[in-house]
């Protein structure tokens, strides 16, 4: 997945102290975080010219109508970390009807994640 982001050290930031996730690679062109079978790179967003669709019109603001899924090992001590770095919560961590337990925030970007844990009924 690709992310482009307004100012990539605000986003780096972001994913590293309010997130805790840890980036394998990062200079002035962009970073990448690879976990398992996810890999999230961050791309400065100057980088597209003025007729990529992104700039045309595409969705604005970045992400209206997409929904980011990133699973955590353990939700509970990640909702707890986000929130005592006092970072907005958009939806409070809940158990699902679907078996998850799962929380919302917005990153700097605007970009919806729904931080969730692994499905609590399977062994």
């Amino acid at each position: 997945m690709e992310l482009f982001v307004e100012n990539l050290q605000k986003s780096i930031k972001f994913y590293k102290e309010i997130l805790d996730l840890t980036f394998s690679n990062k200079n002035g062109n962009g970073a990448v975080i690879k976990q398992d079978n996810f890999a999230l790179l961050l791309t400065p967003d100057i980088i597209l010219d003025e007729n990529h669709y992104f700039k045309k019109g595409g969705f604005n603001p970045k992400g209206k109508g997409v929904e980011i899924i990133l699973v955590s090992d353990n939700i509970e001590k990640l909702y707890k970390y986000i929130l005592e770095r006092n970072y907005p919560i958009e939806s409070g961590l809940k158990l699902q009807s679907w078996g998850m337990k799962d929380f919302r925030i917005i990153d700097p970007d605007g970009y919806y994640l729904r931080l969730t844990s692994k499905n609590l009924n399977e062994p």
